[in-house]
């Protein structure tokens, strides 16, 4: 399933890029299986959460082998998400990932180049996404994303955003319709279309009194 396009040693070729430089790794490799990105069944296609195709056991058998081609990325990490401060994971999630993930983890479009055959660029959406994923991601940067590695968070900053990430998942809401959580755009709407249409009846309503 990988080698048609990552070569039998991890080298890459023209349909696929090598398994052994940059960020590459362990994290990567994990990251890349359990969210479903990787196999892919184009070369084209951009690669996206879906549901994975192998076991955990199976994963980890390939981690271990393509970690066995030399390269220099990052371990899976080991998250403490019970060890994060949710109030430090908000202020570094806000500074660092929200302008791309959005503040209520939603993702969103983040570019579109004009080069022939090109799609979108899409900071994904996380309320799916496994504390070890989000560490993963972090570390090696998937895609678009910058890299967040050690040089920039402690592992106790690490586990912060987890658990922030892992709190808005499933937000405790005081109350009304959360609308999707897309932000004041949708809410905005909604204000706005529940005030015409009440002006509308009230004008109507009045319109039929007068006329009485």
């Amino acid at each position: 399933d990988c080698a048609w396009c990552h070569a039998a040693d991890g080298e890459g070729t023209s349909r696929g890029p090598d398994l052994v430089t940059g960020s590459n790794g362990p994290a990567f490799t994990h990251f890349m299986l359990t969210t479903g990105r990787m196999p892919i069944a184009d070369p084209a296609q951009r690669t996206r959460r879906q549901p994975r195709v192998y076991s955990e056991q199976e994963i980890a058998e390939i981690v271990e082998y393509v970690s066995s081609f030399g390269a220099i990325g990052p371990d899976i990490p080991s998250v403490q998400v019970a060890a994060g401060h949710i109030g430090e994971g908000l202020e570094l999630y806000q500074e660092n990932c929200a302008a791309c993930h959005a503040p209520t983890l939603v993702g969103g479009a983040l570019t579109e180049s004009s080069a022939a055959g090109s799609t979108s660029l899409i900071a994904p959406d996380l309320r799916e996404a496994s504390p070890t994923e989000i560490a993963e991601a972090m570390l090696v940067g998937p895609g678009s994303m910058p890299v967040f590695g050690t040089d920039t968070f402690t592992e106790q900053q690490v586990d912060s955003i987890v658990a922030y990430v892992v709190a808005q998942q499933d937000p405790d809401d005081q109350g009304g319709a959360p609308i999707g959580r897309v932000g004041p755009v949708a809410e905005g709407a909604v204000a706005w279309l529940v005030g015409l249409a009440a002006t509308l009846v009230l004008i109507r309503w009045i319109g039929t009194k007068v006329k009485s």
